[in-house]
């Protein structure tokens, strides 16, 4: 599986559970994946009954400010700044060819996951980067929640080369 569609995949996996996306998670095939912490992730949701999983979610990103998949969120909070960021966003979206048809922010980590899947690798991992401040805060936010979620941070890290995380358990 190539960078791109594990971005892509992550990119689900960030999304609220619902029962659409626990069908496709368990046609995976785990062979394809070639990533421990995505490999993980999809371990739970196979292994887990939907109703857990979504109790995890909202425990992982919803209940916790310091977790949210808002990443702007993390720099502006509600200062009206953010909303002038979030429409740069959306141009620079635009300039690229990708048009999100979507409810969600643009800055909702699962929504910049699917840009960076449709853009190319190195601008993919520099907008990514862009966002590492945001990305750390997020992994150490469900780090202290224990979350099953958190080996999906990791990958992104990782891959950006922000840092060397640990291996858990």
């Amino acid at each position: 599986m190539i960078l791109s569609e594990k971005f892509e995949l992550v990119s689900l996996l960030l999304r609220y559970p619902d029962e659409d996306i626990k069908q496709v998670v368990e046609k995976i095939d785990l062979k394809e994946i070639e990533d421990e912490k995505i490999t993980k992730v999809i371990n739970y949701y196979k292994e887990t009954n939907l109703f857990e999983i979504q109790q995890e979610y909202v425990k992982s990103f919803d209940l916790n400010e310091k977790s949210t998949l808002y990443l702007t969120y993390h720099k502006f909070k509600d200062d009206p700044k953010r909303g002038n960021y979030l429409s740069r966003l959306v141009e620079y979206y635009r300039e690229k060819g990708f048009e999100f048809v979507n409810n969600e922010l643009p800055d909702f980590l699962p929504v910049v996951l699917e840009f960076v899947s449709y853009i190319d690798e190195e601008t993919g991992k520099k907008v990514l980067q862009a966002f590492s401040k945001e990305l750390n805060q997020i992994y150490e936010g469900l780090i202290k929640t224990d979350s099953k979620f958190t080996p999906l941070i990791e990958f992104i890290l990782e891959t950006i080369q922000e840092r060397e995380v640990k291996q858990n358990g």
